[in-house]
C-alpha cells in the first residue's frame, strides 16, 4: 500500500514537473530585449530649452552643468503593441504606465563656437504590467512578454556640437550636432537599445525680435527590435528614425526670464520582416507639445531654472498622456581669452593664419576670431582690428548715424547731451544762448550777473535731485498748493520737460512731530501727490513722476524748536533714474 502510495505521488508529479517546465520555458522565451523608450533627449547647455537644442554659445570657454527631473504618464500603452480588440478590451491602458526619470548633464563650450557634453538619464521609478492577451499560444511570436517596471539606467548620450555659421547681426545661426548613444541603458525594460545609437542633426534658429524661433531635424541610426508581431501590424518594431522639433521662446526682462512652446516628434524610416513598415504609422509617430518657462539668477546670473508641462499630440510609442519636468543649472567661466588687448589680439590672428584658417571676407582676419567675418574690416575707429567696419557717420561727430538725432550737423561737444548728436545753441530752451547761459540745462532767467545768467529763480539742479531754494506752501493742514508755490513749481516742470535725461524723479513729503502720527503720514502723501498733480497739468508727463508721503519719520531738524519743525514741514524732489546724456551709443 505504501509503495503504491509512493508510486502515485510519483506518477502525479511528472506532469507537474512536465508543466513547470513548460511555463518556464514560455516565460523565459517569450520575453526578450526592449528598447530606449523615452523619446524626450533633454538638451542641457545654458541657452538651450528643454526640448529645443539651440545653436547658441558662450564668447568665453564655459564649464556647465545640469540636472533635471521628469514625469511621464503612460509612455508606452497597450495599443502601440497589439491591435488585439479582445486583449485591449481586458487590459490596463498602459504597458509602462509611469516613469519618474532624472536627466543629468555636463560639458564645456569653447572658442565661441563648439559644445561638447555627456547626459546620462536615470529611470528612478518605473510602474506597468503586460497586456492580458487572449487567446494566444505558450511560445507564440505574436505575444512577446516584456518587463514594464522596475527603476533602471538609460542610454547615456555624448554629443559633440559646432555652430556654423551665423549672420553678420548674429540674429540668426545654423548649427550640426552629432551624438552617440552608447549601450548604457538596461535593454530588459526600456532603458536601452542594447548596442551603440547616434544621431546626426542640424540646428537652426532666428531671433525675430520680439520671439525667437528655433529647430531641430535630423536622423537617428538605431538597432532593430520589435515587440508581438509588427509585420502583421500586430506590435511594434524600431529601427532608424527620422527627428524633428519647432519651437519658439519669447525673452524679456533684458533675457533674464523667457516662455516659450515647441512641438516635437518623429517616424520611422525604414522596414524588413522584424520591424514591419514604420514610416508614418501611427504607433511609430509619437508627437508632443510642451510650454516651458525659465529664468535665470545669481551672481552674474550663472544659474538658471526652468519647468515644463506638455501632452501627446499623436499616439506613438513613447509619447506620454502627461510629462512634466524641472530643471536646475549652472555653468563657470574657465578662463578669459583677452580680446581687448592688441598684443594677444595679434598673436592669436598669426597663429590662426599660420593655421591657414578661412577668412569669408579676405580682411587678414581669420573668422575664427572676426567679429564681422561677412564684413571686411576698414581699420578705423577705436579697435580697428575687431574685423568690424566703423558704422556710417556722416558728420564725423564719432556718432553712428543709427544713433545721431541730427546725422548731418555734428555734435558740439560742449559737455550738454553730447550724446544726442545734436549741437546745442541753447538747450533748456530759456532764450539765453549756452555759450553765456551759466544753468545750461536748467531754464531760466537772463541775468547781468555772469554766474546767474540763464539760471532758475527757486532751484538748482544738484545731482541726484532738485535743490528748492523756498519750501512748497500748503494751506494749514490741508494738501492745496498756495499760489505764491506755482512759479517754483513751474521752474521745476520747465526742469524736467528739457532734461528728458532725467527719466523718473521721487516728490517726497515730511510734516513736523505735532499731531497724530497716522494723520501726518496720510498728509504728507497727500501733500506729495498734490505736487505731482500740478506738474502733470504743466505739461510732465507722469509717468517720470512718483509720489511718497514719510510723515515725521525722516525729520532733519529738531522738533523741539519752532525752527525745526518749519525744516521738517518740507517737500523734497529726488530724482531716482537718470541716463548719462553724455554717453556715446555703439
Amino acid at each position: 500500500m505504501g509503495r503504491l502510495r509512493f508510486s502515485c505521488v510519483r506518477a502525479g508529479l511528472v506532469p507537474a514537473a512536465f508543466l513547470a517546465t513548460l511555463l518556464a520555458s514560455e516565460r523565459a522565451g517569450a520575453q526578450q530585449p526592449t528598447f530606449h523608450l523615452d523619446r524626450l533627449q533633454v538638451p542641457g547647455a545654458p541657452d538651450d530649452g528643454v526640448v529645443m537644442f539651440r545653436p547658441v554659445t558662450q564668447p568665453k570657454p564655459t564649464a556647465f552643468a545640469q540636472l533635471a527631473l521628469g514625469y511621464s504618464k503612460n509612455p508606452l500603452k497597450a495599443s502601440n503593441i497589439t491591435r488585439d480588440r479582445s486583449t485591449l478590451a481586458v487590459s490596463e491602458t498602459g504597458v509602462v504606465n509611469y516613469q519618474l526619470t532624472t536627466y543629468a548633464t555636463i560639458g564645456l563650450e569653447f572658442l565661441n563656437r563648439f559644445v561638447v557634453s555627456a547626459s546620462l538619464p536615470v529611470t528612478i521609478v518605473q510602474g506597468g504590467q503586460n497586456p492580458n492577451y487572449v487567446g494566444t499560444v505558450f511560445g507564440s511570436p505574436s505575444a512577446t512578454r516584456v518587463i514594464a517596471d522596475g527603476g533602471h539606467l538609460n542610454d547615456m548620450r555624448l554629443d559633440f556640437r559646432a555652430v556654423l555659421a551665423r549672420t553678420a547681426s548674429e540674429k540668426g545661426a545654423v548649427g550640426a550636432r552629432l551624438a552617440l548613444l552608447p549601450p548604457s541603458g538596461s535593454n530588459s525594460n526600456f532603458g536601452g537599445d542594447g548596442s551603440t545609437s547616434g544621431m546626426l542633426m542640424i540646428d537652426a534658429e532666428y531671433d525675430l525680435n520680439w520671439i525667437v524661433v528655433t529647430g531641430n531635424t535630423g536622423f537617428h541610426f538605431r538597432p532593430r527590435n520589435s515587440i508581438n508581431d509588427p509585420n502583421n501590424e500586430n506590435g511594434l518594431g524600431v529601427g532608424n528614425e527620422w527627428r524633428w522639433a519647432v519651437g519658439g521662446f519669447i525673452p524679456f526682462k533684458a533675457g533674464r526670464y523667457r516662455i516659450g512652446a515647441s512641438l516635437f516628434g518623429q517616424t520611422g524610416i525604414e522596414s524588413d520582416a522584424i520591424i514591419g513598415e514604420t514610416t508614418f504609422k501611427k504607433r511609430n509617430t509619437p508627437l508632443e507639445w510642451n510650454a516651458e518657462g525659465r529664468m535665470r539668477f545669481g551672481p552674474e546670473e550663472r544659474f538658471w531654472a526652468g519647468a515644463s508641462a506638455g501632452t501627446l499630440i499623436s499616439n506613438g510609442y513613447g509619447a506620454p498622456d502627461l510629462r512634466i519636468l524641472g530643471l536646475f543649472g549652472v555653468y563657470t567661466t574657465l578662463f578669459d581669452v583677452d580680446v581687448k588687448g592688441p598684443g594677444q589680439k595679434n598673436a592669436l590672428r598669426a597663429k590662426w593664419r599660420s593655421e591657414k584658417s578661412a577668412d569669408s571676407d579676405k580682411d587678414g582676419i581669420p573668422d575664427d576670431i572676426d567679429a564681422c567675418p561677412s564684413e571686411p574690416e576698414d581699420h578705423e575707429g577705436s579697435d580697428p582690428n575687431d574685423g568690424c567696419p566703423m558704422p556710417p557717420d556722416r558728420d564725423g561727430d564719432g556718432i553712428p548715424d543709427q544713433y545721431d538725432k541730427c546725422p548731418d550737423q555734428p555734435e558740439d561737444k560742449d559737455g550738454i547731451e553730447d550724446g544726442d548728436g545734436c549741437p546745442e545753441d541753447d538747450f533748456d530752451k530759456d532764450g539765453v544762448p549756452d555759450a553765456t547761459d551759466a544753468c545750461p540745462k536748467e531754464p531760466g532767467q537772463p541775468s547781468k550777473d555772469p554766474k546767474r545768467n540763464g539760471c532758475p529763480q527757486f532751484i538748482k539742479l544738484d545731482g541726484g535731485g532738485v535743490e528748492i531754494l523756498q519750501q512748497v506752501h500748503f494751506q494749514t493742514g490741508s494738501a492745496t498748493i498756495l499760489p505764491d508755490s506755482f512759479p517754483m513749481l513751474q521752474e521745476i516742470a520747465s526742469l524736467l520737460k528739457a532734461n528728458a535725461s532725467i527719466k523718473k524723479m521721487q516728490v517726497e513729503g515730511h510734516t513736523d512731530d505735532r499731531g497724530d502720527d497716522n494723520m501726518n503720514l496720510k498728509l504728507s502723501q497727500s501733500r506729495s501727490e498734490s505736487v505731482v498733480k500740478y506738474l502733470a497739468q504743466a505739461g510732465v508727463d507722469q509717468a517720470r513722476l512718483s509720489a511718497q508721503g514719510f510723515g515725521e519719520t525722516k525729520p532733519i531738524e529738531d522738533n523741539k524748536t519752532d525752527k525745526g519743525r518749519a525744516a521738517n514741514r518740507r517737500v523734497e524732489f529726488k530724482i531716482t533714474e537718470q541716463e548719462d546724456a553724455n554717453a556715446i551709443k555703439k
